[in-house]
This record gives structure tokens, sequence and C-alpha cells, in this order.
């Protein structure tokens, strides 16, 4: 988190009360160090799924299924349904069984792959993609994702701002320095990339969304 923790606290106190199967996954992802996003995050993916009318929803990165709950939630909202992609086999059973707790089992297709060796066979487009793996693979997923956008959908990334250290003169462990230039990197790309109006939210972790223009 780039910003203090009494603000991120703060955002989420203003969220509606979270759901006990939620706030045992918050637990867990914290007891574990298992990556997920923060409450308000998942929120506002609810809410852009709801508001954009996304009805094919694809995830990259499950985890533990907490950010695919409030996806699938917003897809139940909408008429849709939501492929997430995950390579680890162990996290991705965690999160079927946190899903069909949820009641949401019926509305989520799990598949087990690498995302870069399973994203150059997709063929169909999706509404709604959101972005949460790798983050030094993130502008190899640019190239092979941008293209499976639908004309007025939107892609959401998360950690664009890797804890504030993309912001130049930021100061950090050299071990991470691969990384940031790769975020940086990826941004520059996002920002530029052709039929895209690209906006950076300053909130978690940084989230960029990105819409591609309706031909």
């Amino acid at each position: 988190m780039f910003y203090s923790f009494e603000l991120e606290k703060y955002l989420e106190d203003l969220l509606p009360p979270r759901e006990e199967l939620l706030l045992e996954m918050e637990s867990v992802s914290l007891e574990e160090t298992i990556p997920v996003v923060t409450p308000t995050v998942g929120h506002f993916l609810e809410l852009m799924v709801e508001v954009s009318g996304a009805r094919d929803i694809l995830e990259i990165g499950t985890a533990i299924g907490y950010s695919t709950v409030y996806l699938a939630r917003g897809a139940r909202k909408t008429g849709g349904k939501v492929l997430t992609v995950d390579m680890n086999k162990g996290r991705v059973e965690r999160a079927s069984r946190y899903l069909e707790r949820a009641g949401l089992g019926d509305l989520v297709e799990i598949h087990v792959e690498n995302a870069l060796k399973y994203l150059p066979k997709v063929t169909k487009s999706y509404d709604f993609i959101f972005v949460d793996a790798a983050k030094g693979e993130y502008p190899e997923y640019l190239d092979l994702i941008s293209p499976l956008v639908s004309p007025g959908g939107v892609m959401v990334v998360d950690n664009v701002l890797f804890r504030g250290w993309v912001v130049p003169g930021a100061v950090y462990d050299l071990k991470y320095e691969k990384m940031v230039t790769a975020m940086r990197g990826f941004l520059d790309r996002l920002n530029h990339l052709p039929g895209f109006k690209v906006s950076v939210l300053p909130f978690g972790d940084g989230l960029a969304i990105a819409r591609k223009c309706e031909v």
C-alpha cells in the first residue's frame, strides 16, 4: 500500500458490512500471505461489472477466489458468467470450495493453466477482463488481452502503482527493480494503447481502468 493504512481502513469502513465468508477469506489470505485484492477493490469490481452490464467476464489470477467472488456477484446481477484462470492447482481448489459456499459456483468456470499459455488459444471476446497475476508479466498480458476486450468492454488491472514505487524518485530495495521497471513500461504502453481510454485510480495498490472504444 503506497498510502497510509489509516486511509485504507477509512475507505474500508465506508463499505457495506461484508459476509462472514469474505471475512474468513481475508483472514486466510493475511495469515498465509496469499495476495488478494483489498475489500475496496473487490467492492469496486462488483460495481464495475454491474454498471457496465458485462456478461462475459475473464479473470487472470484466481488465488483463493476472493476477487472472483466479487466478480461473480456482479455477474449474477447482469446475467453473466466468469471464467477465471490460474496455474496454482491447490489455490484454485480452495477457490472452488469458497465459490460453492458463496452460492456462486454455477456462475464461475475455473481453468487451471499458465495464463500466458492459455490466452493465445482464446478466440472469443470479453466484456470485462480483470488482471491480478504476476506483475513482471503484465507487459506480456497486455499484448494478449487487449485484443480480447469487446468494443465498449473494460479491462481492469490491479497493483499498477506497485506500492508507489513506480513514481520517479521512489526509494525501494534493488531486488524490485525489474518489476518496477516492467510496471512503468506497462503503464506507459497502456496509456498509449490505440483504441482505449485509460484512467489510473490511486486506491488499493493502484487500479488501471481501460475501456475499449466502440467501433
